[in-house]
């Protein structure tokens, strides 16, 4: 029953995303990223409904919408970006692997929307992307990238990459951390299945800009993951 369940869930989560990828294109023309960003953000809430995915979000009071963050979590499913997308409190861009750029559609509308190709195979193509990052931070716009640079195949944080770090620091800004709790269960890098069920979305408190600056990256990068791990745990 459960691959029955999948492969039906696989039809209506595909139809749909194709349909706000479309939007996405077509309003990105249309008007301005500030108004048509909120449509998109209750289209993507809308789709976990449609594919029996309850979706709880703690820790918002640790969010402040009009502040710009360096924005880092686990990375564990298909379905982080979309759970990104819809729950994050605030616009951002993304940053991600540059191969995802090439996938027709989905590839203009990550275009379109502002996100940043990453090179992972390059460290000297990855540092311009970080400092495109830094620069978007700079005009104000907060930026999501995943320390882990790929997904788990074991439930656990994979090692963290040193670039999102960097970015931090060359940013000046506040790291947000935040973690999914329960989204293995429902679908992982292991199996094509989709089952139903909760998953958590974890906030905690920023770290400031000043601690950012302070530490080596090798210890900012211990210090995130230990945030990013209790929250994971927290109940």
């Amino acid at each position: 029953m459960k691959y029955i369940l999948s492969v039906w869930l696989w039809f209506v989560g595909v139809v749909y995303l194709i349909f706000f990828i479309l939007l996405l294109i077509l309003l990105s023309y249309l008007m301005p990223k500030k108004k048509y960003d909120p449509i998109l953000k209750a289209l993507a809430r809308f789709f976990f409904k449609l594919l029996f995915i309850k979706v709880e979000v703690e820790g918002v009071q640790n969010v402040n919408v009009d502040e710009v963050y360096v924005i880092m979590g686990n990375h564990v499913s298909m379905f982080d970006i979309p759970l990104m997308f819809g729950f994050l409190p605030m616009s951002f861009v993304g940053i991600e692997a540059s191969e995802h750029f090439k996938t027709p559609l989905y590839g203009w509308a990550l275009k379109r929307y502002g996100n940043i190709p990453i090179n992972r195979k390059s460290s000297r193509a990855s540092m311009q992307s970080i400092l495109e990052g830094v620069e978007r931070i700079k005009n104000g716009s907060s930026v999501v990238i995943l320390p882990e640079g790929t997904r788990t195949v074991t439930k656990e944080m994979g090692t963290f990459k040193k670039f999102p770090f960097l970015l931090a620091q060359k940013a000046g800004k506040d790291i947000l951390p935040f973690a999914f709790s329960g989204l293995w269960n429902i679908n992982n890098k292991t199996s094509w299945l989709i089952q139903p069920g909760r998953v958590t979305i974890k906030f905690g408190k920023p770290i400031s800009s000043e601690l950012v600056e302070s530490y080596e990256i090798n210890e900012l990068m211990i210090i995130v993951r230990e945030q990013i791990s209790v929250l994971i745990s927290r109940p």
